[in-house]
């Protein structure tokens, strides 16, 4: 793909100098390390270092021309004849549209569809793909766990990739016959704006609990950076497609400034609201209902668990249900879709004596409100004990962590304080954080090994009992220090079953 600096330019509304020469583009990076030969460099603020400095280093390595922002500019001044635009303020908006003017913006060409909010936003993506693709619908996926498209599947690095990689691998999704698409945008995607270019058919708010605190100054600056996906340029303008969880205070807020350009979900019987469920059954197998939305209601059976999944159940059916899908195929699709790897997924080993084994499950829930909701839907499931193993990470929110601890003491009959992903904090401080939180009349052990932790609370289990291994989900590392060391909670689970077998 080529187009001219100039045409780029005027594409996204930049004026330029005279002596700006209007040389080709054959291809746009925001890492100097990359740049090729008629490339432009993006030099993209960031949180430590601001990228556009390198633009030196990137001119000498062949980039035809580079975009900077005043910061950088200030820092490594080009000279009159230097291939160098400096933008004003909001540089990471301006490079963004830049990305996406260069990729002929992807997201026009499909339905674009961004998942925000604490809690929820895998397993609504996962949702809102699987419902798509049984709708007959070519459907891509953008999050925390992968990111595919028909023809493609990669392991996703982060939850929201930079701008002139998220707006190429949009482009190689259209390519490939995307026509919906579902994307996780994580907060910080949001404050630092990774997405800015996106223009996004429809919106899902699924919550806002304590998380990220450690980056954002406080939950009301936390819920305005989720918030700019509802407003232009990212939404839309024209018609209704925004969808709110007003079950949740924040979620209620947002509702209220968006009024009649959002449906409001909810499972409260007093909360107003446009789509809910009824006549609700559940079970160890999943749960049946009724979904009530504004375009016709109909019974739904699902096999996930937990009342929280019927709040993502309910905004996946609505958001597609703004952009076409008709609800009868939408209701059918629920009952296939399994579950995403690492969110309430049990960990099962094949043996004729599995009937003498506890039930252990494996969730990512690493929050507040997350291990609330994971504990919470355990319960109905549980015949003796439920067991909830659980660390926090380091340099991280401290704030929550006697807040977990106090959830957990609550809701479960025995708690295993033990470690997350330390990362350069001191292991044995995090856990007297998470312990100041456990009353002392609390049944609990505290190990910091997390493999030993799993060990223990599988081999003290007893049939009936549940043990509930929360915060790691899906991952397959553990951060000691600044090293990534393999660490897979289902693997350690697996092992301390098998291992009861063979006593």
């Amino acid at each position: 793909m080529s187009q001219t600096l100039h045409s780029l330019l005027r594409a996204v509304g930049l004026p330029w100098p005279e002596q700006l020469a209007n040389v080709p583009i054959e291809a746009i990076t925001c890492d100097s390390r990359c740049v090729s030969r008629g490339s432009l460099f993006l030099g993209l603020p960031g949180v430590r270092v601001d990228g556009g400095s390198f633009w030196p280093r990137a001119l000498a390595d062949g980039a035809a021309a580079a975009v900077i922002g005043p910061a950088a500019a200030a820092v490594q001044p080009p000279g009159p004849e230097d291939p160098v635009l400096v933008v004003p303020e909001p540089v990471a908006q301006w490079i963004g549209e830049l990305a996406a003017a260069f990729w002929q913006r992807p997201s026009s060409r499909m339905t674009l569809i961004g998942v925000t909010g604490t809690n929820g936003k895998t397993t609504t993506t996962h949702l809102i793909e699987h419902l798509s693709l049984e709708a007959g619908r070519p459907a891509a996926l953008f999050g925390t766990l992968v990111n595919r498209w028909p023809g493609h599947s990669i392991t996703a690095t982060h939850t929201t990739a930079f701008a002139d990689r998220l707006q190429a691998q949009l482009a190689e999704a259209v390519a490939g016959g995307t026509q919906v698409a579902a994307m996780e945008v994580s907060s910080h995607a949001l404050e630092q704006q990774r997405v800015a270019g996106c223009r996004f058919a429809g919106a899902v708010f699924t919550n806002l609990t304590q998380d990220h605190l450690d980056y954002h100054p406080s939950m009301q600056a936390y819920f305005e950076a989720k918030a700019r996906l509802f407003s232009t340029p990212l939404l839309l303008e024209d018609g209704i497609r925004a969808v709110v969880n007003v079950d949740d205070p924040w979620g209620r807020q947002l509702a209220e400034r968006l009024g009649a350009r959002c449906w409001r979900c909810s499972l409260e019987p007093d909360q107003e609201a446009e789509l809910t469920m009824t006549d609700l059954v559940m079970r160890s197998s999943g749960v049946e209902g009724r979904l009530i939305t504004p375009k016709g209601e109909g019974r739904f059976a699902s096999p996930l668990v937990g009342r929280f999944n019927l709040m993502n159940l309910m905004q996946a059916v609505a958001v597609l249900q703004q952009q076409g899908l008709p609800l009868p195929l939408l209701l059918e699709g629920l009952g296939s879709f399994r579950g995403v790897p690492g969110r309430m997924e049990r960990v099962v080993v094949p043996s004729a004596a599995a009937a003498q084994l506890p039930a252990v499950l494996v969730d990512y829930a690493h929050t507040p409100d997350g291990l609330k909701n994971a504990l919470e839907a355990c319960r109905p499931f549980v015949e003796g004990r439920l067991i909830c193993v659980f660390g926090c990470g380091g340099d991280r929110d401290r704030g929550k962590r006697p807040q977990m601890a106090s959830i957990a003491a609550k809701l479960a009959d025995r708690v295993v304080v033990t470690s997350d992903n330390p990362r350069t904090e001191n292991p044995q401080q995090i856990l007297a954080d998470v312990v100041e939180g456990l009353p002392s009349s609390t049944d609990r052990v505290v190990e910091g090994d997390r493999a030993a932790a799993i060990a223990a609370a599988v081999a003290e289990a007893r049939p009936g009992d549940l043990v509930l291994i929360a915060g790691k989900g899906h991952e397959d590392y553990q951060i000691l220090g600044t090293e990534k060391v393999h660490f897979d909670d289902r693997e350690e689970a697996e092992k301390a079953l098998r291992s009861r077998l063979i006593r």
